[in-house]
């Protein structure tokens, strides 16, 4: 049951990535002041060069050759508390065997900051901060214009001390997608009617360092069964004598291992596009369909199991009798896994990830002389995370013997995550203060599309409201600079028993439950400031 433990676990957070994408970082790190000061809603009132993404059909509005050089500086927060009742505490001290729970009533708090990065792994970073830009050309008399853009659709990571209470979530997770080249085009077709659509190549790498623990009811049966046993042939010796060792004890709030994870894409593709209809000079209406991404990431896992459990797995099968010869002749695979590697278990694999499909429509109506008002409406289809297939290069025996489960075989798992599609609205306000300054204010309640039952500390995502200000000043004619705050905060209370992923009282539950007993209370804050400057290349 541990290595079936093991791999959901890992390929849960391979899932919670994409969803993070799709949710929790789009459109928050592709670095445009002008789309985070007005909540996102440009679909038809496109940024510039950054059109590419909010919709390529704005493209035309860009005459000449332009550059756009960006800059994006974040700092965020991501705290839990790990809230144990006397219920809970009373449990685990009547129960011989158990000890404390070292979590209970505990708080974490992240160390610092974190990024995938190719040929590095994961890396801590001061700050979040990236670097990007583009440029776009439009030939003297031409309907066509031509760009490309490096942006980031997704940006997270973080670290973690070794004794914070937090590791049961990771101790490291890297996690990028960074959109390196993205050819686009847009085509004024009439006066009021233009169109665009381009490629976006983007980079994909996520890392995961995570201790994993088994806090279960079940698994603390057995650690009860085992002290009592023990203690009944205390002195005397007797079969399986080898579990009563020191460096054989191990309880349900023990490490059971650490699970590294490093796996990444170099090339994956979508396809942007967009309409853009003005009939009037008050009124806009813009259509963006940004497509799927079906990836398949590929790399190293690494499985370190806790010496303890070791020790404990041969005090039951290596005690010179019959059991250890049956296991080395009929088990040579786990034999090999468990005691000839010391727990070490090394596999290559891959894991494809689908990003959902994305599509936006929206208007902006000029309803004064100097105030616009943008109104946006999205959909992402977030249900396409049905489930997850992890996939080996080579079986894992011991998870092998696990093939009557649901779901689970020695060449890999499929996880079940039925997330939901989600439907947001972003409303934002452009002043016009005078002929060179514009102020902005915006607002975008977003939906994460997890369900309920399925919220976990591993990824803190959830609803949350953003809130962005910022303002536009034209140097002059050619030099246009923005400049954007974004603030946001996912604060989310999971009561005990209310998630199937993370603190689940069910003693059948073996998937990922780290806070079994406990209520979670999570808070993620972030706030970013953008800087754009456009001007003649």
């Amino acid at each position: 049951m541990m290595f079936k433990r093991l791999l959901i676990s890992g390929a849960a957070a391979m899932c919670l990535v994409g969803n993070a994408q799709a949710q929790l970082g789009q459109n928050l790190f592709i670095g445009n002041a002008k789309a985070l000061a007005l909540g996102n809603a440009v679909t038809a009132d496109p940024p510039g060069i950054d059109s590419i993404h909010f919709n390529p059909a704005g493209l035309v509005k860009l005459k000449g050759t332009k550059q756009h050089l960006k800059l994006i500086v974040g700092n965020a927060d991501i705290s839990a508390k790990f809230i144990a009742d006397d219920e809970y505490l009373e449990l685990i001290e009547d129960t011989p065997g158990l000890g404390e729970d070292p979590t209970a009533n505990t708080t974490s708090e992240i160390e610092s900051f974190a990024v995938y990065l190719p040929a590095m792994g994961i890396t801590e970073i001061p700050v979040i901060a990236a670097p990007l830009g583009g440029l776009s050309y439009n030939p003297p008399g031409s309907d066509i214009t031509f760009a490309t853009a490096a942006y980031a659709p997704l940006i997270l990571g973080y670290t973690r001390d070794d004794d914070d209470p937090g590791i049961y979530y990771g101790r490291e997770l890297g996690l990028a997608r960074i959109t390196y080249l993205s050819p686009t085009i847009g085509w004024q077709i009439s006066d009021s009617l233009s169109v665009g659509a381009g490629i976006a190549f983007s980079y994909m790498g996520v890392g995961l360092n995570l201790d994993y623990r088994a806090a279960n009811y079940f698994i603390g049966a057995g650690t009860s069964l085992t002290e009592t046993y023990c203690n009944a042939i205390a002195g005397e010796g007797g079969p399986f004598a080898g579990i009563c060792a020191d460096d054989a004890s191990i309880s349900p709030f023990d490490r059971v291992f650490t699970l590294e994870v490093d796996l990444e894409e170099a090339f994956s593709p979508t396809f942007n596009f967009g309409i853009l209809w003005e009939p009037t000079s008050w009124f806009t209406w813009g259509l963006v369909y940004q497509s799927e991404a079906a990836d398949t990431l590929e790399g190293d896992v690494l499985v370190d199991i806790n010496p303890e459990l070791i020790n404990f797995i041969g005090g039951i099968v290596k005690d010179g009798g019959l059991l250890e010869a049956a296991f080395n002749t009929f088990f040579s695979g786990i034999n090999q896994e468990l005691f000839v590697d010391d727990g070490k278990i090394e596999r290559t694999g891959s894991i494809e990830i689908t990003m959902p499909q994305h599509i936006a429509t929206g208007i902006s109506v000029r309803v004064l002389p100097s105030l616009k008002i943008n109104f946006d409406v999205k959909w992402t289809e977030t249900s396409k995370w049905e489930e997850l297939d992890f996939r080996f290069d080579s079986p894992i025996d011991t998870l092998g013997l696990l093939g009557f489960l649901e779901g689970v075989s020695g060449d890999g798992l499929t996880v079940p995550r039925k997330y939901e599609d989600t439907t947001n609205w972003a409303i934002g306000f452009e002043y016009q203060y005078n002929d060179q300054l514009a102020l902005r204010l915006g607002y975008e309640p977003r939906k994460s599309g997890i369900p309920d039952d399925k919220r976990d500390f591993l990824l803190p995502l959830g609803d949350f409201d953003l809130i962005g200000v910022g303002f536009e000043y034209k140097l002059d004619q050619d030099q246009i600079f923005d400049f954007a705050v974004g603030y946001g905060k996912i604060d989310e209370y999971v009561a005990t028993g209310d998630s199937t992923n993370g603190n689940d009282q069910r003693a059948d539950n073996f998937v990922y439950n780290p806070s079994a007993g406990q209520d979670v209370h999570y808070t993620t804050e972030f706030l970013l400031f953008e800087f754009s400057y456009l001007s003649n290349f």
